[in-house]
């Protein structure tokens, strides 16, 4: 999963191949896909069962088993879903800002379980 983010931050993020910026909301969709697999995974690996419920339920049981790194997960995902979505009154996020995300994604996806804490 890390290397397909990493290959992620490069290709997806070259906007030219998309128009009106599709490039960077595409690469923050699949980021933020990667990191809810990441969670669920890490929650099925410390309790053992399917965790269920929504992203939000489940960033909420992340937090409560490790704070610093639920946290962080949870700062992740609702600013990649932030980027995902499209307002008439904001401004599209940048290839920078969404590349930051994804590095962030890769960077926590490959760190340490909290099992193994």
């Amino acid at each position: 999963m890390a290397s397909a983010l990493a290959k992620l931050s490069g290709s997806a993020l070259a906007s030219s191949s998309l128009p009106g910026g599709l490039g960077t909301r595409a690469a923050a969709l699949l980021a933020r896909q990667a990191l809810e697999a990441a969670v669920e995974a890490e929650l099925h690996a410390d309790l053992g069962a399917d965790p269920g419920g929504s992203m939000r339920a489940r960033l909420l049981t992340l937090v409560h088993l490790d704070p610093t790194r639920g946290g962080e997960a949870s700062h992740l995902w609702w600013s990649l879903t932030r980027a995902c979505h499209q307002h008439q009154y904001e401004l599209s996020p940048t290839a920078r800002e969404v590349r930051g995300l994804v590095d962030r994604v890769v960077a926590w996806v490959a760190g340490p379980p909290i099992s193994a804490r």
